[in-house]
């Protein structure tokens, strides 16, 4: 990936959005897309024209007839008919193909629509499993390539950090030659500190929302059933009075004795409960696996266009306004 780019300095988000992408269109949907071959580029342009969805358009669904009004914007209309076109396609592919044996989410979703179900359980209707593939191709692309940019970034701009985590990636992997790489990844203590300190700084989603279903008191406030409630994630881990200096990177606040007594519900980059994320191990998967790859062949520095403070940009995700520019260098065997 980074090949390519050494001692040049690269817009990163760039490469890990083609990188994320087919990602997920490989190991959800069976499809070699080729994304970072130069092919099917298109479809990340249309996927940030869904993500990027100011504020405003955002609040209509809450308005009376507010949906109506979102249908009828046509860079909104195009782009969500654009994925559910390819949906479809992936859809009749994989039925034509017949029986592949791969047991990725499509098949799953397939196996949903076509299998006896249990008493009272409900089928996957065709408009459900495209409608599935949308949102899991969506929200697998974007979230998975700004952790990754930002959690380099954070590296660059630290570098004893990165120093001290390529060290023990080293490590990790000789002491581990024969195990594979997604077991070594999972368990090295000091990438996992270093990937939720950038997810603290830089959330994927600023704010979750969820519904009271019943009547609750909490604290003397009354929150009658079917009140909208909004988590302020961000906010949450940048609050002074959890986090010591909370605009400073440090991956050791995650470690032993300082994780030690903070409220479990005080980071949340996947949600918590029954309706938490429920791609969070695969993506953590995916961060660690490339990171490891990653900071095995090339290092990353400030250059020039790098941006300090880094710009953030709110959408249906948080993002780099400007890219994440940072310097790459092969790293010397």
């Amino acid at each position: 990936m980074f090949s390519a780019f050494s001692d040049q300095s690269v817009n990163i988000l760039e490469l890990f959005n083609q990188l994320t992408l087919e990602v997920i269109l490989t190991t959800g949907f069976g499809v070699d897309a080729n994304i970072q071959m130069g092919e099917n580029t298109e479809m990340i342009q249309k996927a940030k024209g869904l993500l990027r969805i100011p504020q405003i358009i955002r609040l209509l669904p809450r308005l009376p007839f507010g949906n109506s009004l979102l249908g009828l914007l046509q860079s909104v209309k195009g782009n969500q008919s654009y994925f559910l076109k390819i949906a479809k396609q992936i859809i009749k592919s994989r039925r034509q193909q017949g029986p592949t044996g791969r047991k990725d989410l499509l098949q799953l979703m397939m196996n949903a629509n076509d299998e006896t179900t249990e008493e009272q359980a409900s089928r996957l209707t065709d408009d459900e499993i495209v409608a599935q593939c949308v949102i899991f191709l969506l929200a697998g692309f974007e979230t998975s390539s700004n952790t990754l940019g930002f959690t380099l970034y954070y590296l660059a701009v630290n570098p004893g950090v990165q120093d001290k985590l390529s060290l023990e990636i080293k490590d990790a992997i000789e002491c581990n030659v024969k195990k594979p790489l997604y077991e070594v990844a999972q368990h090295i203590e000091y990438l996992d500190c270093v990937v939720k300190e950038s997810q603290r700084l830089c959330p994927t989603l600023a704010q979750v929302n969820r519904e009271c279903s019943n009547d609750y008191d909490l604290n003397g406030v009354h929150i009658p059933a079917g009140t909208e409630i909004l988590i302020p994630i961000y906010f949450l881990h940048h609050d002074p009075d959890a986090w010591t200096d909370p605009e400073k990177f440090d991956p050791e606040r995650f470690r032993s004795p300082s994780k030690d007594g903070r409220h479990a519900l005080q980071f949340l980059p996947f949600g918590a409960g029954p309706r938490n994320c429920i791609g969070m191990r695969f993506a953590l998967m995916e961060i660690k696996i490339a990171l490891v790859k990653i900071l095995t062949k090339f290092r990353f520095e400030k250059s020039p266009e790098t941006q300090i403070p880094l710009a953030i940009q709110p959408g249906f995700t948080l993002s780099a306004k400007d890219g994440v520019y940072v310097r790459v260098s092969k790293v010397c065997v």
